[in-house]
């Protein structure tokens, strides 16, 4: 987690686990040492995906350093797949869940709607105390922005039939 720099708490950018990104970089790095290996060796690599998927992890590692959340005054900025915005006021909770062993963040929004963070994350238990750190945060973050109006929204009552 990194604190932008000027006024103080102006803006929070809570980013994916480090060694998350070293994971794909170790394999990417085999992956290549292999296929120059074959080169060496065999003057050929034998298909276009043998020489594509080094780089192609390469690449993944680059964008997975991109995931994350940045906490400003007005609202939550999710960097995934793609870029969303979304005001404290339309945050109904901030809740953990776990996904394939993994424990992830995610914003329950006005419509029921879950916005899931791909970070902060916990994975096999590494990295659980900056987790926990970061999903508190989040959660401070949302307490302290949401407004004087926020309201919880109320589950609506079952229409009666007709």
């Amino acid at each position: 987690m990194t604190i932008a720099q000027g006024a103080a708490e102006t803006e929070v950018k809570i980013r994916g686990p480090r060694g998350g990104w070293m994971w794909v970089s170790g394999l990417a790095l085999v992956w290549l040492a292999l296929v120059g290996i074959r080169l060496a060796t065999d003057h050929h690599v034998g298909s276009t995906f043998t020489l594509v998927f080094g780089p192609v992890l390469i690449l993944e590692m680059l964008w997975i350093q991109t995931f994350g959340v940045d906490l400003t005054p007005g609202c939550a900025i999710v960097r995934g797949l793609r870029r969303q915005s979304i005001p404290w006021q339309q945050v109904q909770a901030v809740l953990r869940f776990q996904q394939v062993g993994t424990w992830r963040v995610t914003l329950l929004l006005e419509g029921g709607q879950r916005v899931n963070l791909r970070a902060p994350t916990s994975s096999m238990g590494l990295g659980i105390a900056r987790y926990e750190r970061d999903f508190h945060r989040i959660g401070q973050w949302w307490l302290a922005h949401r407004g004087e109006s926020w309201r919880p929204v109320r589950p609506e009552a079952p229409q009666l039939p007709v």
